[in-house]
């Protein structure tokens, strides 16, 4: 064997993953060849080396960002892996759609009628049918972004102090982006936030992306 062949085989060798012949002839030309052997014991000392480095911890918060991103994206195939699913998908998000349209005005549309006719019943004997129109102000129909539901484990697990954690959250109700103004975000508080479903914010009737402050000062964990 020369000399190129065996230094390129050095790493194979260090394996064991050359056959019994050739590990044999390798062994006979390091135990003849100076260079070959120096090389060998480099490459002995590299792998020493890097076996002996401390290995790096994955950040914490790179941790809960991979967990909820591979979530979506499983969640994502299972919705959309075959025709029926991918309907049954779209199906679901026009349904979400038209209840975040009309959610916002049902319950504030009928009590604000029935306020509205009750007062005008009241009220109706003195009033003159008089209006001054600098007084008209327009209202913005607007909503904020809401916690739909939180998922109950079954373990209790309690912090130390309060964590007040900002959350965005996009049209359909998704966190995007979060934020740890006070406190400290833990693996429970990310399963917490992984499993919390949101109600987005509207703007003259049409979801959009608005903020969130949660308060979190008791963490329930599935063991």
């Amino acid at each position: 064997m020369s000399c190129q062949l065996i230094q390129e085989s050095i790493s194979s060798y260090l394996d064991k993953l050359l056959t019994e012949r050739e590990q044999k002839e390798m062994e006979m030309h390091l135990a003849a060849c100076g260079e070959c052997s120096m090389l060998r014991e480099r490459t002995e000392k590299v792998r020493e080396d890097l076996r002996a480095l401390t290995p790096v911890r994955v950040p914490q918060r790179l941790e809960i960002d991979l967990r909820i991103l591979a979530s979506r994206e499983s969640l994502r195939r299972r919705q959309t892996g075959s025709l029926p699913a991918f309907a049954q998908f779209w199906n679901g998000r026009m349904r979400l759609f038209i209840d975040n349209l009309m959610r916002p005005l049902a319950l504030p549309c009928a009590g604000g009628l029935a306020s509205a006719l009750f007062i005008f019943g009241l009220l109706v004997p003195t009033l003159g049918f008089l209006r001054d129109p600098a007084n008209d102000r327009p209202t913005p129909l607007f909503t904020g972004a809401s916690v739909d539901s939180v998922a109950d484990f079954g373990s209790h697990s309690k912090t130390n102090d309060d964590t007040l954690i900002e959350v965005q959250i996009d049209q359909q109700g998704r966190m995007v982006d979060y934020n740890v103004p006070q406190g400290h975000m833990t693996s429970e508080i990310g399963n917490l936030l992984l499993f919390t479903t949101f109600t987005p914010a509207t703007k003259f009737l049409q979801p959009t992306t608005g903020r969130l402050i949660l308060r979190v000062s008791r963490i329930v964990i599935k063991g």
